[in-house]
């Protein structure tokens, strides 16, 4: 049986999200990120911004020549975790073979939803229509019978967009025309190198044989093969399978810097984020990871792998502080980022038999983060605070260093 794949994308989902708690910047060039002032990059931009050249992942310094009337701000990521919260929670009411992909996107596989909620078309504009009720704002989903065709469903219509493949031959008649940059793995070199065969749309493509692809591009020569005619995974895993190898948050400082007590201040509040989104998925980490990037841009990794798991961020922050530690730091640092991996769902308690070592009761500690979490849930997000957490925003704010 064939499968049924939903894709669903917000649109524009952090620009949408100011827009729609600030109305003045509806219409306007938006660009998230970072001050045109700063260094950074683009997280995302609103529509108006996309036709001045601004994407994703530019440089701020590149969209701000190419846009220089735009308007430039930081994002409110507490408020976009908010509403992604609402928009999985309507997702998950469909099924559970759903793989979350980023905050503003996700996979589902209904092909055992109809039976509960009618035909795809049907399932489709329902959460189109549940998630604009929910949020104020508009997604775009794309069904397909694999997980390409879904995607491409999902841009085919964009902003606030809906479109089916029903079949290959639906697929191959509507990309036939369409740029090979469409197609999964084909980005801006790989489009070179295939235009350099006379190779330029999805149908150029479909009139090379296997062999020949396989001959000239190898591995990714048969990838082609497949995807041109739109054939492709199905395969989606059920919730807790597919889940992240890896949580992490990291920060670019505003300017170089070598002083330990920043650097100190700004672990703090690095696993006090990393903390939150562990607690999120309710995972905890056997290996944590520091990450730093020095001001000639080499970068430097240093992980510890635990016997006991966590997800504190007091636990998170005394790690990652030893890896400082034993880290070079000749250099000025640019970035500095923690992450979490290798995850389990249950705690593991085990106590040192050394009575010189001063260290918290893990299970005490574990209840007084239940405690402080239902606080945050009830009151909101940062009305709990450490003093330390509270010290180091502190610190770094009058540094002008976030």
């Amino acid at each position: 049986m064939s499968r049924i794949i939903l894709h669903m994308d917000m649109d524009a989902f952090y620009a949408s999200v100011e827009v729609h708690d600030d109305p003045s910047l509806a219409g306007k060039p938006l660009i998230i990120g970072a001050l045109p002032s700063e260094r950074g990059v683009v997280s995302t931009c609103s529509y108006e911004a996309r036709p001045y050249g601004v994407r994703s992942g530019m440089s701020i310094k590149e969209a701000y020549r190419l846009c220089p009337n735009g308007i430039y701000m930081h994002g409110h990521y507490h408020r976009y975790h908010e509403v992604s919260d609402q928009v999985h929670e309507i997702l998950l009411s469909y099924t559970d073979q759903i793989e979350f992909i980023a905050l503003d996107e996700g996979y589902l596989d209904i092909t055992g939803s109809i039976r509960l909620f009618g035909p795809p078309e049907k399932i489709g504009l329902e959460i189109k229509k549940r998630v604009l009720n929910a949020t104020g704002l508009t997604c775009s989903v794309g069904i397909g019978y694999n997980k390409m065709t879904a995607k491409l469903g999902s841009e085919e219509k964009k902003p606030d967009g809906f479109f089916i493949f029903d079949s290959p031959e639906h697929f191959q008649s509507i990309t036939k025309e369409r740029p090979v940059r469409i197609l999964p793995g084909v980005g801006v070199k790989g489009a070179a190198r295939l235009a350099s065969f006379g190779i330029q749309t999805v149908g150029d493509l479909r009139s090379w044989s296997r062999q020949r692809l396989e001959k000239t591009f190898g591995e990714f020569g048969s990838d082609l093969y497949l995807h041109c005619r739109g054939y492709g995974s199905d395969h989606v895993s059920r919730l807790g399978e597919g889940e992240a190898k890896s949580i992490g948050k990291e920060v670019t400082y505003q300017r170089d810097m070598q002083d330990p007590e920043e650097m100190h201040s700004t672990l703090k509040l690095l696993a006090s984020s990393v903390s939150d989104h562990l607690k999120r998925h309710e995972f905890y980490a056997s290996t944590v990871t520091l990450k730093i990037k020095y001001n000639d841009l080499s970068l430097h990794t240093r992980s510890k792998t635990l016997d006991n798991p966590v997800r504190s961020s007091h636990d998170l922050y005394q790690i990652s502080l030893a890896l400082l530690n034993q880290a070079p730091l000749k250099k000025p640092v640019r970035l500095l980022g923690i992450s979490g991996s290798h995850f389990t769902t249950t705690p593991i308690y085990q106590y040192s038999l050394d009575e010189d070592e001063k260290r918290i009761d893990p299970e005490k500690q574990e209840k007084v983060e239940k405690a402080l979490d239902q606080l945050s849930a009830r009151f909101g997000k940062g009305v709990i605070q450490t003093a330390g957490e509270m010290d180091s925003k502190r610190i770094l704010k009058e540094k002008g260093l976030l």
